[in-house]
């Protein structure tokens, strides 16, 4: 009979809730978290939330905000702190468990690519049916031991014989443990690699390195006294009356020094990308560097329709800053329309036709952004194109960390699943996402809807 084995998420389940609060207090009561007071503050909040049943909320904006008490400011993307931060906790908890708390029965683990923690057994009870205990040499018994024989030598004879019998017995044990350890880090890997395996399987099994496309938006810039003079010629004025409430929104003050002598705005398409896009690119090149793998990137002004042609692609970007965003062979569900808005060509019950992004009325803040994930097949139909995109780079930035966040993929695979029908995931899809953005950066992130796609010339 095969041994039924937990994996990590089950296992973190089915230990208590008060457990995991004494294991927490040990660590953050121990030497190497007592005189840490950041590290602390940092354990203890995403350990509170996971605790509470929210640690899906957990990401770098919000513990930035609460731990590192960072401002309204604050930029993941330009900021590492929170990287940096969770690296130094897992670093203390992997020293704390090599020494002060190698006996402990509960351990605290806050997986790579996550900031929820995990509290899985240290010393995890087997039954018979998953260990059989070891057998004695033929004719022993630990519960009926031979009567010891009479005389000092005799005495010490049965007594190293005892020895040796306990010694057999721990070391088959030990094996046994030690074997069953192996079996449940590896079907943990499988479950991780699960997890991923509906989205990622086409991109991580390729032999060839996926394209990433990053998005080339057109925007216009101030001109300054080192651009030659048929960017001069090309610029134009600022009405004097706008500048000035133009410049006091700037929180770099000395660009002032650059363009003092010219009040002009020049348009420039070669130059930038979204944020958003570069924040989705750093997380799409972490998930592959985990799985061993490489990519390549192209600014979307420099891709061909060669290069869609001949491997798995990911475009960052809507098709307002991305010229590829709109050039799949699929009749797309969700479209992106000239109201900067999301068009639902076949709305279901309860969906709406079009999803607008909303702004805060007296600042003009974006507070809620949509995105779309859009799998297709490339134009020779041999490969798989990606596109993560919003209405705005908050949103694209929100879909590439649903996409590569396990705490999201886990719904997210589930809900793909009914989409398929209730066994397997759809092989091209369309996912609507809703966004809540904070100062620029996205805060919460829903999913809406899922539609299958299929080929428009089939």
């Amino acid at each position: 009979m095969e041994a039924q084995i937990d994996t990590n998420e089950n296992l973190t389940n089915q230990v208590s809730e008060e457990d995991r609060r004494l294991a927490l207090e040990r660590v953050l009561s121990s030497k190497y978290f007592i005189h840490a007071p950041m590290k602390q503050k940092f354990l203890r909040l995403i350990c509170d939330f996971h605790l509470h049943g929210r640690g899906g909320e957990l990401n770098e904006y919000l513990i930035g905000r609460e731990v590192f008490d960072r401002d309204d400011s604050y930029n993941p993307a330009t900021d590492p702190i929170v990287r940096v931060g969770a690296h130094g906790v897992r670093e203390k908890l992997a020293l704390y468990y090599q020494k002060e708390g190698t006996k402990d029965q509960l351990r605290i683990e806050i997986p790579i690519g996550s900031y929820e923690p995990i509290f899985l057994p240290h010393c995890i009870p087997v039954s018979e049916e998953l260990l059989p205990v070891p057998a004695l040499p033929p004719g022993s018994s630990l519960a009926h031991l031979p009567e010891p024989p009479t005389g000092i030598h005799r005495d010490r004879l049965w007594l190293y014989g005892t020895i040796g019998l306990l010694a057999v017995f721990s070391a088959s044990l030990l094996l046994a443990y030690l074997n069953l350890r192996r079996q449940i880090d590896r079907l943990g890997i499988e479950a991780d690699q699960k997890v991923y395996q509906a989205v990622w399987e086409p991109f991580l099994k390729s032999n060839d390195q996926t394209l990433v496309v990053l998005s080339n938006p057109p925007v216009f810039r101030f001109v300054n006294n080192a651009d030659p003079g048929k960017v001069i010629e090309r610029s134009v004025p600022i009405p004097l009356e706008r500048i000035e409430k133009l410049l006091q929104s700037l929180q770099n003050k000395q660009i002032l020094n650059i363009i003092e002598d010219s009040r002009r705005l020049t348009l420039t398409t070669d130059t930038y990308t979204g944020i958003g896009e570069a924040i989705g690119l750093y997380q799409i090149t972490d998930l592959f560097r985990s799985a061993g793998k490489t990519i390549l990137m192209k600014q979307s002004r420099t891709v061909s329709a060669e290069d869609l042609k001949k491997q798995n692609v990911i475009v960052l970007g809507s098709t307002w800053v991305n010229n590829w965003s709109g050039k799949l062979p699929t009749q797309e569900v969700f479209v992106y329309n000239s109201r900067v808005a999301i068009e639902n060509h076949a709305p279901r019950p309860g969906e709406e036709r079009e999803y607008k992004p909303v702004f805060e009325e007296q600042t003009g803040n974006l507070t809620t952004d949509y995105a779309l994930i859009t799998v297709s097949p490339n134009m020779s139909d041999e490969n798989v194109v990606m596109v993560l995109a919003g209405a705005h780079s908050e949103g694209t930035a929100a879909a590439a960390e649903f996409v590569t966040g396990k705490h999201y993929l886990n719904e997210f695979n589930r809900q793909l699943t009914q989409a398929g029908g209730g066994t397997t995931a759809p092989k091209y899809y369309q996912a609507l996402l809703k966004v809540g953005v904070e100062n620029g950066i996205p805060t919460t992130i829903s999913l809406v809807s899922i539609h299958e796609l299929r080929r428009s010339d089939r």
